[in-house]
C-alpha cells in the first residue's frame, strides 16, 4: 500500500464560519494508483491530479458544487479507479459529507462491469452506515441488482428482504436473480409472494418466470404462464417470451413441440428463435463452444500440426510467471484425482482434427479448469470461487467442475455467457440444463 497524505483539506462549499483545515492520510492501493497519483479534495469537490512532490498541498478558494462531486467520481470510474472512489467515500463520509443515491448507482455499476464483489459490498456497507440519508429505492434496487450478476444470490436476498420499501422492479430483478443463478424453484416463489401483495407483474416478471420455469424442466407450467400472460394481465408477449418458451421446450428435448411453437408465432421469428432451436437440435456440442483456453481453430489441421500447437502451448507456460506456472502444475494434479473419481473426458466438445490423448489435453486447459486451479491455490480452503467467462460452458467442463465441486469441499461458482451455474457437492444449479 502506497500512503497519499492530504496536507490541507478545505471545505469551501460549508458556510464561512465552519470552514477548517484537517490533515488527513489517505492510504490507496499502490497497484491502481502509484505513489505519484493523490486525490486533493477542495470543498467537496475530488480532483485526480499527477504531480511531483509526494507530500500534497490541494488549496482552492472557490467553492465546489454537488454536481462537480458527482461528474469527477464517474470520472474515476470511467478511469477504472473503482478503490481510489471507495476511498475517497470514505473520506468524506468522515467528513460528514454523503453522496447523493445517483452516485452510489453509479458506483455499484462500476462495480459490477469490472467485477468488484468486494468493492460492492463495500459499497453496501456504506450505505447501510449511512441510512441517515434517504436513499431511493432505485439505490437498493441497483444492491440487489448487483449481488445477482456477481454470483452472490444470498446477499442479494438479504438486501430484498430488508429493503425499507419494494417496487415492481424490486421484485422483478430478485425474480430474474435466482433464475439466472439456477434457483428456479425461489424464483418461482418470488413471483407468488409479488401477486400475493398486490403487484401487477409485467411483462419483465413473466420473462423471469418462463426463465425459472426452464431451470426446473417444468414445461407445463411455463406454457401456463406464458397464456396467462395475455388472458389474465393483457400482457402482450414479446420475441423475448417466445425464444424462453422454444429454450424450455429444447431444453426437456421436446424438438416437434417447439417447431411446431416456432410455426405458429404471431410474429416474425427472428434468428434468436431458431439459432436457440438449432442448438437442442444438432446432434454433439453447440457451435458456442470455442474456448478461449483450447486449441485455435485451424479448418482441416492435421497431424503434422498437433505437435506445433502443442509446441506453442508449452512455450506460453514456460514464459509465464511462476503463478501461471503453479497454477498449471495445480491443474494437472487436479485432472488426476477427479479422473480418479469417475471422471471420463467427453472429446466430442473438442472441435478440432486431433487424436485422442490431444483433444483430452485441450479440454484439461479449457479457460475456467485454468482460473478454478489459480483460485484453490491462491485462496483458503473453502473459500467460494467465483469465474466468470464470456462464452458458453462446455458439457465436458461442466462434469469435471461438478466433480471437484466434491472433492474440494467447495462452492464453484461459473458465470458464462448465459447463466450462473453454482457447483457444489457434485452437483449444479443449472440441474443439468443449460
Amino acid at each position: 500500500m502506497a500512503e497519499v497524505v492530504v496536507n490541507s483539506l478545505r471545505f469551501c462549499s460549508l458556510p464561512t464560519s465552519t470552514r477548517h483545515v484537517k490533515r488527513i492520510a489517505l492510504k490507496l492501493p499502490q497497484c491502481s494508483l502509484g505513489a505519484s497519483t493523490s486525490f486533493g479534495i477542495t470543498g467537496t469537490s475530488i480532483q485526480d491530479k499527477k504531480i511531483k512532490d509526494k507530500d500534497l498541498m490541494v488549496v482552492s478558494s472557490s467553492p465546489h458544487t454537488d454536481n462537480q462531486v458527482s461528474s469527477e467520481l464517474k470520472q474515476l470510474f470511467r478511469d477504472g479507479k473503482v478503490k481510489a472512489a471507495l476511498q475517497v467515500l470514505d473520506i468524506l463520509e468522515s467528513s460528514g459529507i454523503l453522496v447523493e443515491s445517483i452516485d452510489v448507482i453509479e458506483l455499484l455499476k462500476a462495480c459490477v462491469d469490472m467485477k468488484l464483489l468486494e468493492g460492492g459490498k463495500r459499497v453496501h456497507e456504506y450505505v447501510m452506515r449511512t441510512l441517515s440519508k434517504p436513499y431511493t429505492a432505485a439505490v437498493f434496487n441497483k444492491l440487489v441488482e448487483m449481488y445477482c450478476e456477481l454470483g452472490d444470490i444470498r446477499s442479494a436476498r438479504t438486501v430484498f428482504d430488508e429493503m425499507p420499501m419494494k417496487d415492481l422492479n424490486s421484485w422483478n430483478l430478485m425474480l430474474l436473480g435466482l433464475a439466472e443463478n439456477g434457483q428456479g424453484k425461489e424464483a418461482l416463489q418470488i413471483f407468488s409472494q409479488l401477486k400475493e401483495h398486490g403487484v401487477r407483474p409485467n411483462g419483465s416478471s413473466f420473462h423471469g418466470v418462463i426463465i425459472a420455469c426452464g431451470c426446473l424442466g417444468a414445461v407445463e407450467e411455463g406454457l401456463k404462464h406464458f397464456e396467462s400472460m395475455s388472458r389474465d394481465y393483457d400482457i402482450e408477449p414479446t420475441l423475448e417470451h417466445y425464444v424462453g418458451i422454444v429454450d424450455l421446450l429444447g431444453k426437456t428435448q421436446k424438438i416437434a413441440e417447439a417447431k411446431e411453437f416456432i410455426r405458429n408465432m404471431p410474429i416474425e421469428p427472428s434468428s434468436a428463435a431458431w439459432d436457440t432451436l438449432e442448438k437442442y437440435s444438432k446432434p454433439g456440442p453447440r457451435k458456442q463452444l470455442g474456448e478461449l483456453g483450447s486449441f485455435p481453430s485451424f479448418p482441416g489441421m492435421g497431424h503434422w500440426k498437433r505437435k506445433k500447437v502443442m509446441d506453442s502451448q508449452s512455450s506460453n507456460k514456460k514464459k509465464g510467471n511462476p503463478e501461471r506456472s503453479k497454477a498449471y502444475e495445480k491443474l494437472r494434479s487436479l485432472s488426476e484425482e477427479v479422473r480418479e473419481a469417475g471422471y471420463v473426458p467427453d472429446t466430442k466438445y473438442v472441435l478440432h482434427d486431433l487424436d485422442q490423448e490431444a483433444k483430452e489435453k485441450a479440454l484439461m486447459y479449457h479457460s475456467e479448469r485454468l482460473a478454478i486451479a489459480y483460485g484453490l491455490i491462491s485462496t483458503h480452503p473453502g473459500t467460494t470461487l467465483r469465474i466468470i467467462k464470456n462464452l458458453r460452458i462446455c458439457g465436458d467442463c461442466h462434469n469435471f467442475v461438478k466433480i471437484l465441486s466434491s472433492i474440494e469441499k467447495r462452492e464453484i461458482i461459473v458465470r458464462d455467457n448465459k447463466r450462473f451455474h453454482h457447483f457444489k457437492d457434485g452437483k449444479c444449479s443449472c440441474r443439468d440444463y443449460w
